[in-house]
């Protein structure tokens, strides 16, 4: 696969950013599937890294918004928020292994 257009790297991070899966946004560009497929399992790659740039920014503006809603006293925001942090620390753990 050659190197992607800004173009490109813009709409498949639009892609990331509303939940499209790698054999979507493969298929939306006529990208070889393996390859893309190859990208996500290894997490690098042109891509990947556009897509998920995008999946990121989506998630962090969620984020924000449950955010906002536990600190306005929303229970289900509040066990949201927890669950994030949980995720987070689990995820950080990782780091441990590097």
């Amino acid at each position: 696969m050659n190197s992607l257009t800004e173009q490109q790297q813009s709409e498949i991070c639009q892609l990331g950013r509303i939940g499209f899966s790698f054999r979507e946004v493969a298929a939306n560009f006529d990208f070889d599937l393996a390859e893309v497929a190859r990208q996500f399992r290894e997490e690098k790659g042109e891509v990947y890294q556009s897509w998920y740039r995008g999946y990121l920014s989506a998630q962090a503006e969620i984020r924000k918004t449950v955010l906002d809603a536990a600190l306005n006293s929303s229970q289900p925001a509040i066990l949201q928020m927890v669950k994030y942090f949980r995720q987070a620390e689990d995820d950080n753990l990782e780091a441990l292994e590097f």
